[in-house]
């Protein structure tokens, strides 16, 4: 694993299958870490498969992404602090650009960072994410009851309990189509608290969550090719929220699993990588298409 220092945290990176090819980036949703529940590395391979090398990282205020000064001196951040921790660890890759996706409250990052750091992202994919929309703006809320179990994640358990917490919360999470894997996730979860469990830090980043302004309106600034990737039994962000996302953003596609939960489910990880690699060859066919 490999850091870079961002002002109050170091943030925490791994180039988890270093094939030849293009960089795909993947960046974790909420309290997420490197081979929890979001991407693990058998996922990793299905994209190596396809030729990409695949980095993932942490961020800040999970896992390995601790701060680096004591609590009392830690600054308040936002999510567009999270997407220029997605820039660093581009620039400390030594690379120019990379394509990146964005799971969940990475989703809000991943765009951010499109629309922050234009020059670094090649092609953007936005997976089970929300619409961007704030109170005020007429688009697609946050369920309430979602609402209600990010709320869960700021209280501190024993190891026992919140393993089992959590546990439910993903059997909720995964929907009622595809086969919720119970044993394979209770043994992520029982290594995520083992490796780093920080409710305080949660607490932090859901208040970089409420303290970034809306994202409806200044997504329409991305020009990256973007995929939309979304699933009709989303109960945190329900299908309207990416078809939303795709009307914003300008030619955009939108990929509909009417199975899929709020999870990347195993038996879609051939089609997801299917997906964001033919995402890629289009955008290489356009730039042969423009010389």
């Amino acid at each position: 694993m490999s850091y870079v220092k961002v002002k109050d945290f170091r943030i925490n990176y791994e180039v988890t299958c270093d094939v030849e090819g293009p960089t795909l980036l993947l960046v974790p949703g909420f309290s997420e870490q490197i081979d929890s529940i979001e991407y693990p590395k058998e996922q990793c391979h299905v994209f190596a498969d396809h030729g990409f090398r695949v980095v993932r990282m942490e961020n800040r205020d999970s896992g390995y992404s601790i701060p680096t000064v004591s609590e009392k001196h830690i600054q308040p951040y936002d999510l567009k602090n999270l997407a220029d921790d997605v820039s660093a660890v581009i620039n400390d890759l030594g690379l120019e650009t990379v394509h990146l996706i964005g799971a969940s409250m990475g989703g809000y990052i991943a765009r951010w960072a499109a629309i922050r750091h234009p020059e670094q992202i090649q092609t953007l994919t936005i997976a089970m994410s929300g619409s961007g929309a704030g109170i005020q703006d007429d688009g697609p809320q946050m369920a309430q009851d979602s609402a209600e179990q990010i709320g869960g994640y700021l209280e501190r358990r024993s190891r026992e309990d919140q393993i089992l917490w959590n546990l439910d919360v993903w059997r909720w999470l995964w929907g009622n189509e595809y086969p919720f894997p119970e044993e394979w996730v209770k043994k992520q979860l029982a290594y995520s608290f083992d490796r780093a469990y920080s409710p305080e830090g949660n607490g932090r980043l859901l208040q970089a969550l409420l303290n970034t302004p809306a994202l409806w309106d200044v997504q329409k600034t991305i020009s990256c090719p973007t995929l939309v990737m979304h699933g009709g039994e989303d109960r945190v962000f329900p299908q309207e929220h990416g078809e939303a996302i795709a009307k914003r953003i300008s030619g955009a596609e939108f990929w509909l699993d009417p199975k899929m939960g709020h999870s990347m489910h195993q038996e879609q990880w051939e089609a997801i990588a299917t997906s964001v690699d033919a995402s890629f060859l289009s955008t290489v066919h356009l730039e042969k298409e423009n010389v």
